[in-house]
């Protein structure tokens, strides 16, 4: 659960010794209000955290845009795929938003804090239970597959997994509206803690843990070693089928077990807030910091951490990676190119007009030889015409 494993910002002002003489004066709440003033909590949650989580937002959304390629469309478990990208975009993004307000906001910040507690993070708890439980839809659609083929277009089709993904979201907004109705009822949140940390946490772990046991006993016995050599038995096609249901399911595995690896301290750590959210102590306090700590770092790790396992392991998705960025080089450079072209126009005008007038310039000096020569050619003209007129009326001389 998001709320039990975000810490809670604490402003205080006293000091508060670490020796270990003095033990049982030293509580978790105090130990992590000093942790976050001091240098190593700025940088584990005021740096490290909203770098991880900047770089897994990039991943995600670079995640959506491949698997709405024509390429990956077709594949199967996209739409979930996609769930689950959209749901590791938020979850991280609104759990770091108060480590961010404290380290980078404005001191007095206490208000805004104490509002995203109440009001922003009950929507983190909301995508982790969508990631959690999309893991697990993920996990028993691809187990189905590998176990029954044939009824495989029929339960794990897109349509049931749109289902699927409906029902979990509307599930997740059942789970965290009671927070907003018991937010003055102490009593309510804690049985409310309880029950969101088993529905979000506790069980979908448990099945994640059995699903990837089944799963990798199958790959292991239908798509392992002893399998391969018959790859050679069969044509081109039934093989790049065969070993690309075998990279499908070992990708899936990889996600399954990072969520397994990464969800255990959280787990761990829900479980001792729940019993004791303020453990008082030298050791107790240590431990509970320090799981503290490293639930964060690998909540936000397992958030951040797909994109990387689909390039390392999925071929049809690196590929179609590569073709997105081919292109996008490619539109940069035209862009780039067509910028250059009408510059170059640009200035090819202009060099033409300047060009143009020099020779209208030229012309012009060429025909007159001064100022004064245009009034001169026209008064020789007026001269001649009337030189004209007199002969004519004249007549011809007589000889």
């Amino acid at each position: 659960m998001m709320s039990t494993t975000i810490p809670t910002i604490f402003s205080t002002d006293e000091h508060i010794s670490l020796n270990p003489s003095n033990n049982t004066m030293i509580c978790a709440e105090q130990l992590i209000g000093e942790l976050l003033e001091g240098p190593s909590g700025r940088i584990i949650w005021g740096v490290i955290q909203i770098i991880l989580m900047a770089l897994g937002d990039i991943g995600n959304i670079l995640t959506l845009i491949v698997l709405n390629r024509r390429l990956m469309r077709k594949g199967g478990i996209n739409n979930l795929l996609q769930g689950l990208a959209i749901s590791d975009i938020v979850a991280p993004t609104l759990a770091c938003i108060p480590h961010i307000i404290y380290y980078y906001g404005p001191r007095t910040n206490d208000s805004a804090i104490n509002f995203i507690n109440l009001y922003v993070m009950p929507l983190a708890t909301g995508a982790t239970f969508c990631s959690n439980w999309i893991v697990v839809t993920i996990t028993s659609f691809r187990l189905t597959i590998v176990l029954k083929p044939l009824y495989s277009q029929l339960y794990c089709s897109s349509r049931n997994e749109k289902k699927v993904l409906i029902i979990i979201f509307f599930f997740s907004i059942l789970s965290i509206t009671p927070y907003y109705y018991y937010q003055s009822h102490a009593d309510a949140l804690n049985v409310l803690k309880v029950i969101s940390a088993i529905l979000s946490l506790l069980v979908p772990w448990v099945i994640c843990v059995i699903l990837w046991i089944l799963l990798l006993r199958i790959v292991n016995r239908e798509i392992g070693s002893k399998k391969s050599r018959e790859f050679i038995l069969h044509s081109e096609i039934i093989t790049q089928r065969l070993k690309s249901k075998s990279r499908i399911t070992k990708m899936i595995l990889i996600i399954c077990f990072c969520n397994i690896i990464c969800q255990l301290p959280v787990l761990i750590l829900t479980i001792l807030g729940l019993i004791n959210d303020n453990p008082c102590g030298y050791i107790s306090a240590i431990f509970f910091v320090c799981l503290l700590f490293l639930s964060n770092l690998l909540l936000i790790v397992n958030h951040s951490i797909n994109f990387f396992i689909y390039s390392l392991t999925n071929t049809k998705f690196r590929c179609a990676l590569k073709i997105m960025c081919r292109y996008c080089y490619s539109y940069y450079n035209h862009r780039i190119i067509q910028r250059q072209m009408t510059l170059a126009t640009k200035c090819d005008d202009q060099q033409r007009k300047g060009f143009h007038q020099k020779k209208l310039d030229l012309y012009i000096r060429s025909n007159s030889k001064s100022n004064d020569s245009p009034p001169i050619i026209i008064t020789m003209r007026l001269l001649n015409n009337i030189s004209k007129q007199n002969r004519k009326k004249s007549g011809p001389v007589a000889v």
